[in-house]
This record gives C-alpha cells, structure tokens and sequence, in this order.
C-alpha cells in the first residue's frame, strides 16, 4: 500500500479510538471512573427507547402517596442509564458502589419519593430505525412523566423537584418550553404546574470542551456506527459549542423562569479537569496533558441563579458521591434539601393563601352564633339568591321580565313583599354553587358572571352569605369555583374608615392586605407584597383572585373622596368580585349581574326549627304554632327573627297558648325574651344582688323593664335617630352621641356589646373601630315606635340628633302629631306605624291614633290611605270600636276598585281583614266574588273561612256556569284542605269537559295526592275528550311510585278499544321505573299494536326501565324494521340505553346501518357507540359509514371507534384502511388530525383523542395506505 493509504487508514483508527474514549466515558457521565467504558448491549439499549421511571427509595412495595409529599426525579445525560449514572464504585473495589439517591439522599428529603427517569438516550441507534429528534424525545419524556407520574397522583400540582445531569438538563429544559407552548394538553399543563425546582449539574448551556475535537472525532465516531450497522445519536450537536438553537433554548427557558417566580432554580458547575487528548493517549505522561473542564463555569451558569456553587471534580463524577461526608454532596444535598422545605412551605403566594385560610378564616370567625349563644351548624346556614337583573344594554327589558317571573304572590304593599321573604319563581333562584354557572343574559347571549352584587336587608344573611362562601371555598366544597379562583379575599369595606388607613397616604392593595390578614400576631409584609403582586402580575394568574367586598353601602357615602376613594374604586373594578350591600348602596358600572339575598323558604324554616330544638315534640309544637297563624308564616321566613322566636320558644316566653296573633304581639314577645338574657350579662342588681338567668326567667314585663330603663330608652331614642338619619349602621361615635344626650350614665363600650338587639359584623376589632346594627331593620323600627309611642302618650316633642353633624349639635325637635301629619303615607314608616298601633293596642289606647289617622291632610286619591289604615287595623284587636266602621270603609273601596280597574288588588294584601273580605265574598256579585277569589289565591295561605266559602261555591247553584272559573283559580294554590279536595274530586264527573279538565288541573297542583283521588285521576284516563285525559295522565306521570292497585289498574286501561286510551295508560307506565313482569309483558304485547303511537309509547315503557331481558330486547329489535320512523327510532333509542347487547343484538342493529333513513342509520351507530368493545365485523360495519353522505353520519361512525377500549391488528384490512384515511384526509384541512406510524404502531391523532393500534407486519399496512391515498395526492415531503 502507499504511505497514503496508510497514513488515511491510521487517520481513521485514531478517530475511532478516540471517539470510544470520549464517547463511553465522559460525555454522558454515566460511566465509573475506575474502570474502562462498556457500550450497554442491545438488549439494555433497547429497553430505553422509551420513558421509564423507578422509584429508588421503596423499601417493601410501592410508597403510599398519601404518606408523601413531594416528587424528585433524577434525569440522566446522554448515552448514560440509571442507576449507573447516579452511582460512585470504587477503583480498587469495583463492586463497592454506592447510589447516592437511593442510599444518601432520602435520610435528606424525608417524605419525598425518588425516582430515575431513563430516556432514550443511546449514543449510537440501530439503523433500521428513524433516528429521533429533540422534538420526538422531549415528546416521549412528557407523556412518560404524565403517564407514568401524574396520571396516578390523586392531584396532578403534586411538587415536582427535578434534577438534571450534563445533557439530561437540555432535554428537560425542552420539555418544559414545550409544555409553556402547548398548555391545552393536559399532560403538558400538569407537568408545568407540578414543577417547583430543578437542580442542574453540569449542563452544557454553551456546550462543551468537545468542540475542541469534534472536526476530527465527528468522522471517527460515525465510522464506528458504520462499522456496528448503527446511527450516530442527532443528540450529539447538544454537546458542542454553543448555536443559536442552544442560544434560543436558553433564552425562553430564561423567560419562562421569570414567567414562574415559584419555580426554584439552581447550577452546580465542575472544577475538574478532563483531558480529551489523555483519553486518546493514556500512556504518555501526563505533563503533556494540562486538561480543562468539559463543561466549566461559563458555560454551566444561568443568568437567573446569581450564585452558583462549584464542585471539586471532573465532569464524569458531577452526578456520584460515596458518604454523606463528601463536602461535595454535602453542597448537592445542601441545596435539595434547601428547595424541598421551600416547596413545602410553598411559594411566598402560596405562603399567604395558607396563612389567610389557617389564620384569617379561623372557625371562630367563620361561626354562626344563634341569639341563645350556641353555634349554628354551616349546614343549616341557608342563603337564598334571586336575580334582580341582568345588567347591560337591554337593562329595561331585563327589569320587565324579572318581574314578571317573580310574580309576587301577594300585594307589592303587604307585609311579606316589604320584607322580602316570599319565594321567587324557580326560574330567577340561584344557589350559590352554581353561580358563576354561564347563563342567557338579556340579550339572549350565555353569559358567564364574574363581576356581581347582592343585595339585601339587615338580618337578611349577607354575613352569614359571607362566612358561607369563605367556609364552603375554603373546604373545597363547590368544585366550580375552585375551577375558577385560587383564593377568596373577603374585605369587610367598612374597614376601610378606620382613620388609621385614611390617613394612609397613597393606600394600595399592599396597605389592604397587610392590614386585613397579615398584621397580627405578627407582620409578614413579605405574604402581602406576594398577594399584591398577584393583581399587577400575568393576567391569569389575576384572573385567579376573588374578592368578596362586604358592605358597599357602608362605605359609599363615607369614601367618596381622597386618596381611600380611589383606592375604593379600584378595589370595585376587579375583575372577579362579589359585592354585598344593603338596598341602597350605589353599584359600581360594569356588573355583570345584580342578585338579592331573600328569607327562608318553607321547608327551610321547617328544617330549622327541628334543629333549633332538641325534641321533635317541641319543634312539632313550634311549627304547629306558627302554621296555625298566617302573618307569622311570613315574619319567620327572616334568619334572624325565627332565630329570636326559637331563642323566645325555648325560655317559655311563648308558647301554645300565647296570643301571637300580630306583628307587634311577636315582636314584644322576643322583646321581653331577650332583655331577659341580657340583664344578667349587664350584670344587673337587685337588692345589692346580681339577677341571676333563673331569677329573672320568673319576672313580668313591668319587673324586666324596671331593671333596665336607661338601655331600653338609649335604644329607643338609637332607633328613631337612626331612621331621621337614614342611617342603620351606627360607628362609636354615634353611639356616644345618642348616650351623652338620652341616656346619660350609660357606657356604650361596656354596654352594647352585651345588647343582644344590636350585633356588629367584627367583634374582633377594638370598639372604636367596630359598626354596630340592630338584629334587623324592623328591630330598629319597633324600637323607634317605642320611642314614638313613649312621646304620644306624654304629649312630649320627639328629639333626634344629626349624626353627620357636630357632636355638641343641640336635637331637632317635632310634636309627635306633626310628624305623623307628615309622614304617615312616607312607604319607609309603613312598618313603623303598624308597631305604634299595636303598642298603643296593647295599652287600650290605639283609638286616638286612629282618629288622628282620620284627620287631615288626606290622601286624595284614597287607596294609599285605606292601605294604612288596613295595615294598623291588623295589628290591633277586634274589640276597637272604631274597627267596624274603618272595616266597611275598607269594603266599599274593594268594590269600587273592582267596578273602576276590573281588578280587586286590595284583596291580595294578607292583612286585608278576613272579616270585611268573607262579607264582600258573600254578599257581592258573582264577578265580583269570582275576581276577589282569584285574588286571595295569590296569597301564600287561605284563610280557613275563605275555603268553606268557596267549597259551598261548588255545590251551589248559583256558580252552576261558574264552576270552571272557580276551579281554575283554585289551580293557584298547592295545598288545599281534604274537604275542598272532596269537594273538586265530585267535579271529575262533571258533565261539561271543561270543568273536568279544570277539576284535574287543581289536582295536578297539589303538592301530594291520595290513593282515593289517583282512582278517581285514573278513571279520566277513558275519558271521551283528548283534552281530560292528557291531563289525567299528566298527573299520573307525575307520581314517581304508583301503588300496585292502581298498577293493575293501569294495565286493564291497556286492552282499552280505543288507541288514545292505551297510549294514556302507557305514558303513565312511562313515569315508573321498576314494572312487574307482568305489566312488562302486557307493555311487549302492545309492541304488536295496529297504532303507531301505542307501538311507540310501549317502547318508551321499555326506555325507563332500569334493566331488560333478552326476551324484551329481541322484541325490540324486531322494531328495528317498523314500517314507521318513529317507532324504529324509539327502538334504538332503547337499545342505545342498554350498557352491553349481545352479538345476535348487535348484528340486528349493524343491519340499520343500510336503511335509507339517516336518522335511524344515526340512532344505530349511536347504539354501537355506547358498546366499549365491539367485535372487528362490527366495527368495520360501522367504519364503512365513513363514507355516508350525512356528515353527523359519517362523524357518528369514527365516534364508535373512538368509543372503543383497544383496536387490533386484524381490524386494518383494505376496506377499513380506505375508508378511514378518506375520511381523516377529508377533516385534516381544517382540524389537526394527523395519522402516522411509529414502532410499529398506528396513531391517530386528534385534540379529543388519540388512538393506538399495533399493525403487525408494517410494510403490508404501508401498501394499503398508498392503496388508500386518492389518485393525484401529492407526496407529504420533498423527496431526498
């Protein structure tokens, strides 16, 4: 040979050499230094095409989850594998090794779980495959971590602390961009939110010593893959100098770092030498070879870790370590164990959250306490919510239709509707689960609220609204909102006027959270600087903050300049934020929806007052009481005062004998209750000794009040101060004022935090810093007519005091007679004078404020007069002799507004007097009496007498063409008494339809139904009108348990001779879900029935049952071929219910997918959809629908694959193969559909799903896909 060639083959050995050298050694750190590199045989190689995770620190089985906290997965560098990586062995003593991760680190971590991540990352790849790019591996590593980790955490945040070794560090980098980029996937979104750390060790951000050698070992190591039928691993350019890809890598990483200040990042950089030359020629004498570390400090650093920390060694020891003595793994451990008690303290946000949740929102300041001192249980803390409206553009129209939908069940001036406790319609209810749920807003368009106020009056819940919110939220209690919001931040506003934050100069979020959550025990301003930055930071991240801003009304007024009304405003346009404010309190623009908080509902007053109780016998007493008395139905529908009568019930100050027959009768009662409970507490004497809880139980009223006269006129003269001011929130200041000027010698911070009528929303603060409020508005009403009362009967002048004025400011003074010339039509003392009457009621001495009622200035127009007088006549006895006379007055206006208007709205009004109303009732015309019964019928009770009216109606002749009106207002109410329901139950036979049918829609209306009267529903089913027997059978329907009488009943109705009649009684099998086998057969019997419509109804039958015999499903299929759609429909749709059919079924129903009617080809491939594992016959049936000419045809056929546990091999033959990639070409322009094949494996891939199937002998699947692919598709990618 010539010296060329020779000097070109030694060349060539060189190279060779000395990429074995470096490759097997120091490049992926994953050899021992004592002993020469092995390559890793095929078979280990082959193992690690994948991602696979080991748990290193188990010690019998697998570590339950639950006994740990956080996740720490070591990744190794390029042509390296675990454990080697990670493990140290001894030069002299190869087999003593020591894996620092299973041996030293967990004694660092405590409950943490350790794993390897091994990744394909084989220097040299088998040849027969396509080598894999970054891309692929970074795909490979996601999807293992998810599948393999995250998929099997309870929760998919689980902390993640990774830590990356030399190449290892540039693949997970990769990854974690990646999933920054395509954050819809799931796996890729939990693999960024589970990631709190990383540790790198020796990663080349800018390459590595190799370049140095790379023109020459390049060549060499690509001749050892050729001489080993391998491919070079395109991993190999990562380890080079710096590129630009490597370049931009790092940027984003950078960037996506900054993105998650919660991430803790950390470098390790060597000190070491590695001579790359002495790799080559280890004999020569090491003065030849000064070495260098491969990868040193500038190129193992991040700009974004200040300080990192260097290690004594070369490269290939960065990842092993032999005791807990070495100073270099003290610093690696040092720093593990530094991040894993950061993560478990978490981030300095996630710090506040905890801090606000444990600290903050501790049960003592979420409890309910009840007026007895007790807690109330959260769950019977009911909040009810009804929209008020929608705002926007169509703010009007909302207005209108809100409502219309309330429809007030009685007047808009009674009671009940002033004090907001009648019940919406279901259609405006909201429950607080659900109420960011998406709803149609005025403009017809769905809407999902985030900015939103409620309303509602003092006593009414918006505390309770609160501290239900927070204590739900905070126990993870309504998924859909710990979907939306990562924390609730209640503000109480009212705090915001504490002078001490006024004068706080340029007040922002910082100051609100310092102040509100972080500044007791101790100051962490740091958590409100981390909570603050939240607002300013990434938009979703603000998105993720709800704030719950309690009492706008409060605050409205006061802050309505400087700097704290700036701030105020800028609090009130977040964009997520529930509001809470009185009636009054001005809303902020842009909300999204406008709610009030409204009384209990009947059932929940029920619930309540079993729990209030400790026997059912007194809770049944209790109810009993109440039922029996109409006005106070109404009255405890607010929290508040059925607390008081509960509190009043069960210290026997009223009982079943009491006369509670008016407002002012229970208001007194509660009155004189409470102040028995508060006189020990004000530590009241009596003969130089303390009135014990016993000794005052026995007292009187006249004893009570003796004891406390001061207290009794200090919250007087409060009350009706409060009510000239338009004020009901009163600050220490007012309260001072009001005892300095009516009731010297009373000390308000000693004395009303023991006045249980007064109650304040933060008993927390220090007194001067806290609002006080009565239980409820009609508490401060009742006591401003005490006061009000006080002055009529001594002919002395009412004082009040300008609580917004000077403090020294002498009262205003009026003659009681004056102010009430003045304001007795004013609708905000309606309620007042109700309780001035009944107080003077109660003394004997009412009829002088009735005269003076009487007296000038008059109402003009009359009814708002004569509202006022029925309003004050109900608090009074029957026994006032001006009473009859007011009465008749009452009557002759009902008459007159129905002869003027065509309506008797007068009548709607509960406290209109049942005297007056029976006489108009009996005495008037038939229109009249039929009007003012239509009226009456919208209260929420009957009163007794008013039913034995209108039963004697029924059977009388003078209402003989009247009947179907009477019937149909009776429809209004859904509890009618037995007499009049016997009554009703006598028309079923009427001669005329139409009161039958009126008769029946009563019925209907009942809450529950006995036996007697379903019999007689039952009979109407024969009914010879279309109309009556509907409506039996709605009634029918609407019984979820019909008894076994009525059952067979029902059958003998199904060999009725007419088809009307049979498909009546079906439709009422229908409604019951587990039939007897003989009604199931008598229902397959009529499968066979001449008319369409009973054939149908059978088959609905069949539909609601819980489960079916083979017998009745083969009846079914035999529909599957009726000559009418309908019934074919209803066939599958049966089908289509059952959760696995047998084969001969299934074929029955894959025989549809020819019919020429498309929506039974649909109904039979929605059948197929619901069977999870289908035999390859089946399938390729339903996959040639593919190619169906209905597109929601075509769509349901790839739905059935879809639906589908696995597919095998054998299901791809040329048919399937051309059916579907025609139809995914078809979609794949214009959504990301893609079909490719990988290992053997076909993969098809879409947003909702992903399908996997092992193809056996590739190249023949290959060879029918290009069969498949349509003439004149052009190649996919330019041709090489």
């Amino acid at each position: 040979m010539s010296s060329a060639v020779w000097t070109t083959v030694l060349c060539l050995f060189v190279c060779v050499t000395a990429a074995r050298l470096w490759f097997y050694a120091p490049a992926g750190s994953g050899t021992s230094p004592s002993s020469p590199a092995k390559p890793a045989s095929d078979s280990t190689r082959s193992t690690q095409r994948g991602v696979h995770l080991n748990q290193v620190n188990k010690e019998n089985g697998d570590t339950d989850i639950d006994d740990t906290d956080i996740d720490i997965i070591a990744i190794h560098g390029l042509d390296a594998k675990s454990p080697d990586t990670w493990t140290w062995r001894d030069r002299r003593n190869p087999k003593d090794s020591v894996n620092w991760l299973a041996k030293l680190l967990p004694k660092e971590v405590g409950k943490a779980r350790i794993f390897t991540l091994d990744w394909p990352a084989d220097l040299l790849q088998p040849s027969d495959l396509v080598p894999k790019h970054d891309g692929e591996i970074v795909t490979l590593l996601i999807d293992g971590i998810n599948r393999e980790l995250l998929a099997k955490n309870k929760t998919r945040d689980r902390p993640i602390l990774f830590i990356a070794s030399c190449l290892g560090g540039i693949i997970l980098m990769r990854a974690l961009t990646t999933a920054a980029d395509h954050e819809c996937t799931t796996s890729c979104y939990c693999l960024r939110k589970a990631t709190r750390g990383i540790i790198f060790l020796a990663t080349p951000f800018r390459g590595t010593s190799f370049q140095e050698v790379a023109h020459w070992a390049d060549p060499g190591l690509t001749a050892w893959a050729l001489i080993r039928d391998r491919k070079v691993n395109k991993l190999l350019g990562s380890v080079k100098g710096s590129t630009s890809d490597l370049e931009t890598l790092v940027s984003e990483f950078t960037h996506l770092c900054l993105q998650h200040p919660n991430w803790l990042v950390f470098n390790f950089y060597e000190l070491g030498r590695t001579s790359l030359w002495r790799k080559i020629f280890p004999w020569l004498p090491g003065l030849f070879f000064k070495g260098k570390p491969l990868v040193d400090s500038s190129s193992a650093r991040l700009d974004i870790v200040r300080k990192p920390l260097p290690l004594s060694r070369p490269h290939v020891l960065m990842n092993k370590f032999d005791s807990l003595g070495c100073e270099d793994y003290k610093k690696v451990a040092g720093k593990i164990k530094e991040f894993i008690g950061k993560i478990r303290e978490g981030t300095p946000l996630a710090q506040a959250d905890a801090w606000i949740r444990e600290k903050c929102y501790t049960e003592d300041r979420l409890k309910i306490e009840r007026l007895s001192g007790t807690k109330l249980p959260m769950d019977q803390c009911y909040i009810n919510l009804s929209i008020i409206e929608w705002t926007g553009e169509d703010k009007d129209r909302s207005k209108k239709k809100s409502a219309k939908e309330s429809v007030s069940q009685s007047s808009p001036f009674s009671l009940n509707t002033r004090l907001k406790v009648e019940t919406p319609n279901a259609t405006i209810q909201v429950d607080l689960p659900s109420l960011f749920k998406e709803r149609k807003g005025p403009d017809g368009r769905e809407t999902q609220p985030r900015r939103i106020i409620i309303r509602g009056r003092a006593g009414v819940g918006k505390t309770t609204l609160c501290k239900k919110i927070v204590y739900s939220f905070k126990r993870g209690e309504w998924p859909e909102w710990t979907e939306l919001f990562d924390r609730v931040l209640w503000v109480p506003l009212r705090n915001l006027k504490r002078e001490e934050r006024r004068r706080q100069a340029g007040y922002n979020f910082f100051h609100l959270f310092s102040h509100e959550y972080f500044s007791r025990p101790n100051s962490r301003e740091d958590l409100a600087e981390a909570l603050s930055d939240t607002l300013f930071g990434v938009p979703e991240k603000r998105s993720r903050t709800l704030f719950l801003l309690d009492g706008l009304d409060e605050v409205s007024q006061d802050l309505s300049e400087g700097d704290m009304s700036g701030f105020l405003n800028e609090l009130l346009e977040q964009p997520n934020v529930i509001i809470t404010s009185r009636p009054y309190g001005k809303p902020p623009a842009g909300l999204d929806l406008e709610l009030e908080t409204i009384g209990f509902y009947p059932k929940q007053v029920k619930d309540y007052i079993k729990m209030a109780f400790n026997d059912s016998e007194t809770a049944d007493r209790a109810q009993s009481f109440l039922e029996s008395r109409s006005l106070l139905q109404g009255l405890m529908r607010i929290p508040v005062q059925l607390d008081a009568f509960c509190f009043a019930w069960d210290n026997k100050n009223v009982n079943d004998s009491s006369k509670l027959d008016t407002m002012t009768d229970v208001y007194r009662a509660i009155d004189l209750s409470l102040w028995k409970k508060d006189i020990p507490r004000l530590e009241k004497k009596h003969d130089d000794k303390r009135i014990t809880a016993a000794r005052i139980q026995q007292a009187d009223r006249t004893e009570v009040e003796n004891h406390v006269p001061k207290e009794i006129l200090f919250l007087e003269s409060l009350a009706f101060t409060g009510l000239q001011n338009d004020i009901i929130a009163f600050e220490s200041k007012h309260l001072g004022q009001i005892s300095d000027r009516f009731a010297r010698g009373i000390s308000p911070s000693m004395t009303v935090p023991n006045l249980s009528f007064l109650r304040t929303s933060d008993s927390s603060a220090k007194f001067s810093n806290q609002a006080y409020h009565f239980l409820h508005l009609t508490y401060q009403e009742y006591f401003a007519a005490r006061y009000f009362v006080r002055q009529w009967k001594t002919n002395k002048p009412l004082e009040y005091l300008a609580l917004h004025g000077q403090k020294n400011e002498n009262p205003t003074s009026i003659e009681a007679i004056q102010f009430l010339s003045e304001n007795k039509y004013r609708a905000r003392y309606g309620i007042l004078w109700r309780f001035v009457a009944g107080l003077l009621d109660a003394e004997g001495k009412a009829e002088g404020f009735f005269k003076a009622i009487e007296n000038k200035p008059h109402d003009l127009l009359g009814p708002t007069h004569q509202r006022l007088v029925m309003h004050c006549l109900s608090e009074v006895s029957t026994e006032m002799s001006l009473r009859k006379g007011l009465e008749v007055k009452l009557k002759e206006w009902l008459l007159f507004e129905y002869k003027f208007t065509g309506k008797t709205r007068l009548a709607s009004d509960v406290e209109f007097p049942e005297s007056a109303l029976l006489d108009v009732m009996q005495e008037g015309e038939v229109d009249e009496k039929i009007s003012i019964l239509k009226t009456v019928l919208k209260r929420p009770t009957i009163p007794p007498p008013i039913v034995i009216l209108v039963t004697s109606w029924l059977e009388n002749g003078e209402f003989i063409t009247r009947k179907k009106d009477v019937l149909l207002a009776l429809q209004a109410q859904s509890s009618l008494s037995d007499k009049l329901l016997t009554t009703i139950l006598a028309r079923l036979g009427d001669e005329h339809w139409g009161v039958r049918k009126a008769a029946l829609g009563v019925l209907h209306a009942q809450s529950s139904l006995s036996d007697e009267l379903l019999r007689a529903v039952l009979v109407r089913l024969g009914d010879k009108n279309e109309d009556v027997r509907k409506a039996a059978s709605d009634i029918l329907q609407a019984q979820s348990s019909l008894s076994d009488e009525l059952l067979r009943a029902v059958l003998a109705r199904l060999g009725d001779e007419d088809g009307d009649v049979r498909k009546a009684a079906l439709r009422v099998l229908q409604a019951q879900s587990s039939l007897s086998d003989e009604l199931l057969r008598a229902v397959l019997a009529r499968l066979g029935d001449e008319h369409w419509g009973v054939r149908k109804a059978a088959l609905g039958v069949l539909h609601a049952q819980s489960s079916l015999s083979d017998e009745l499903l083969t009846a079914v299929v035999a529909r599957l071929g009726d000559k009418h759609w309908g019934v074919r429909k209803a066939a599958l749709g049966v089908l289509h219910a059952q959760s696995r059919l047998s084969n001969e079924l299934l074929t029955a129903v894959v025989a549809r997918l020819g019919h020429g009617n498309w929506r039974v080809r649909l109904a039979a491939l929605c059948v197929l959809r619901a069977q999870s594992s289908l035999s390859n016959e089946l399938l390729r049936a339903a996959v040639a629908c593919l190619e169906d000419e209905d597109w929601s045809v075509r769509k349901a056929s790839l739905l059935v694959l879809q639906a589908q546990s696995s597919l095998s091999d054998d299901l791809f033959n040329e048919q399937f193969v051309e059916s579907l990639f025609k139809f995914l070409l078809r979609g794949s322009f214009d959504k990301e559909w893609i079909w490719y094949v990988i290992d053997k494996k076909s993969r098809i891939k879409m947003p909702e799903w992903i399908g996997r199937t092992n193809i056996g002998d590739g190249k023949e699947f290959m060879n029918m896909i290009r069969r498949a692919r349509p003439l004149g598709i052009p190649s996919t990618v330019v041709e090489q």
